[in-house]
């Protein structure tokens, strides 16, 4: 499979210099860095490196064939929204959508870009997320943030993901995707399939897993339902 060509990075510019440090000091505090990002991007959505303002290429198919979804009065829940493209994109389709960000700056801008949003917009941190998120949504949309944080952190992510999908509820998943013995480097830090197999620790049965190319790019798309 063809490899993701990797974001070069360079030093001059402080954006960058942000990103490439998360590789190379302890990641204790998340919030900080990500809302050192935001800080320094200022207004300019090009220097965010992961800020595209546009939803990811594979949720509208997806929403396209779950069209019952809208009838349902369900509850979802966007981790680690971002700009908030993906999150406008979902309220556009069902009517209560939560999105969260770890950076307030984040959370800021999107308030700012959709003033008019039906997204409850919030500042949460996904290792530490409020109670009343526990098993609270119908629906749980998580894109790319996993591979966003270092290995280390994997397993506490999607333990706190997996907890926000309420009984019969369903995780939508899109990711990065490499072989299991391909390199972690990052970030972003691609997930191999095995990797993604701890969601299945949590109470998860695995739905339907896609694999595609897009743009030289391997993504994965999973969706999981809990019991």
């Amino acid at each position: 499979m063809p490899k993701e060509k990797r974001m070069k990075m360079n030093p001059e510019e402080p954006i960058q210099r942000h990103f490439n440090s998360a590789v190379c000091r302890p990641f204790d505090t998340p919030s900080t860095w990500y809302e050192a990002v935001y800080r320094e991007a200022g207004n300019e959505s090009n220097k965010v490196p992961w800020a595209r303002q546009t939803n990811q290429p594979l949720l509208l198919p997806w929403l396209e064939l779950r069209q019952e979804l809208a009838a349902e009065n369900r509850r979802t829940l966007v981790v680690g929204c971002g700009l908030g493209d993906d999150a406008e994109t979902l309220a556009h389709r069902l009517p209560h959508v939560t999105a969260f960000d770890i950076s307030p700056r984040a959370i800021a801008w999107c308030r700012q870009r959709f003033p008019a949003s039906r997204v409850a917009y919030q500042v949460a941190d996904l290792l530490d997320l409020p109670e009343d998120f526990r098993q609270a949504f119908d629906l749980v949309y998580e894109a790319l943030t996993i591979q966003s944080l270092p290995p280390n952190l994997h397993a506490g992510a999607i333990a706190a993901i997996a907890d926000c999908v309420a009984p019969g509820g369903i995780l939508l998943l899109m990711c990065y995707g490499r072989d299991p013995e391909e390199p972690t480097d990052g970030p972003p830090w691609h997930l191999a399939r095995s990797e993604l197999d701890l969601f299945l620790q949590h109470g998860l049965q695995e739905v339907c897993f896609q694999e595609h190319m897009i743009a030289g790019v391997r993504r994965f798309l999973v969706e999981y339902r809990k019991a």
